[in-house]
């Protein structure tokens, strides 16, 4: 802690002197490759403070490609957040040329908020609906979160752990307090891309639009969705300082996938907030969607736009 504090003053000096808003500062995580445990759960979780952005190099269990049995392992950091911070998280350098000794690691990555709930989680990009390989990374399976909106001033955690997907079509997830599900294995494979090496990218971010927080399926125990299923799914729009929910554009409403088109819904007032439904048919999710978007105007024409973790579930699976 005392090396960290003291990278982040000197860090924040030269901010000050020179002007420049992006000192990235680099960390390796404390455990060592190989083994798991020591930063496996929030109350172990490895604290970092950065100014604007700061790089970590871990490991999620083993680095040899000859190691047949994979490590089962989480890594946690911990960072103090403000109210009002827009983030970027981003996983470079997991999938590896197959002439690298080192593994290939195939991540899931999610940012939990101060009370221990998923506030957003990722494991592959989708490119079909317009996400990018970014620099730094080879295939889609390094994900990134942009416009990761803080919705308190507290301690946050962010987790890095192994993508899985089941023979019955499902995915591996964060559940909140920051233990993990999915049907069959626990997603540590052998001769897989379940261990490996990965640089994890935590940096604030300028929005250029202004960003909500929102709430898909409130109070439900579990965030999820069928693909093209007819009913509707409820989103709140939270008011905030920045944002009065109960002066948005009505018309202008739209909920669907990130880069989609989405689909405008009913909304109604539910205190200080909103609480619209829209259509599962037509909002465009597909099975590989992991999070729903919110766009709109307020009264006046400043745009905005909220999202938030979802699971989509193909029709048919009960799960």
């Amino acid at each position: 802690m005392i090396k960290n504090y003291l990278r982040y003053a000197v860090a924040t000096a030269f901010v000050v002197a020179s002007g420049i808003g992006n000192v990235a500062l680099a960390e390796t995580e404390l455990e060592a490759a190989g083994t798991a445990g020591s930063n496996d759960s929030f109350s172990s979780a490895q604290p970092l403070v950065f100014v604007e952005k700061i790089e970590v190099v871990g490991t999620i269990g083993a680095l040899d490609k000859a190691t047949r049995t994979p490590i089962s392992d989480i890594d946690f950091y911990s960072f103090q957040g403000r109210k009002g911070d827009v983030l970027r998280i981003d996983i470079d350098g997991g999938i590896k040329t197959t002439s690298d000794p080192l593994r290939s690691l195939d991540s899931l990555i999610a940012i939990f908020k101060p009370d221990g709930t998923v506030l957003r989680q990722k494991n592959d990009l989708v490119l079909t609906s317009g996400e990018v390989v970014d620099d730094g990374s080879l295939s889609r399976f390094d994900p990134w979160m942009e416009q990761i909106l803080l919705p308190a001033t507290g301690k946050y955690f962010v987790g890095v752990t192994s993508d899985a997907r089941y023979s019955n079509g499902t995915m591996r997830v964060f559940l909140d307090q920051g233990s993990t599900a999915g049907n069959g294995n626990d997603g540590f494979v052998p001769l897989s891309t379940s261990n490996g090496r990965y640089t994890l990218v935590i940096e604030r971010v300028p929005a250029p639009t202004l960003q909500i927080s929102i709430d898909i399926k409130p109070n439900a125990k579990s965030i999820t969705t069928h693909a093209n299923e007819h009913g509707k799914i409820p989103v709140a729009l939270i008011t905030s300082d920045e944002f009065d929910a109960l002066k948005a554009d009505l018309d202008s409403i739209r909920f669907g996938p990130p880069n989609g088109t989405g689909t405008t819904g009913r909304c109604n007032k539910n205190g200080a907030n909103l609480l619209c439904h829209f259509e599962k048919k037509d909002a465009g999710f597909g099975e590989e969607d992991t999070e729903g978007m919110v766009t709109g105007t307020m009264i006046g024409g400043t745009p905005f736009e909220g999202r938030g973790w979802l699971k989509v579930i193909p029709v048919g699976k009960k799960d």
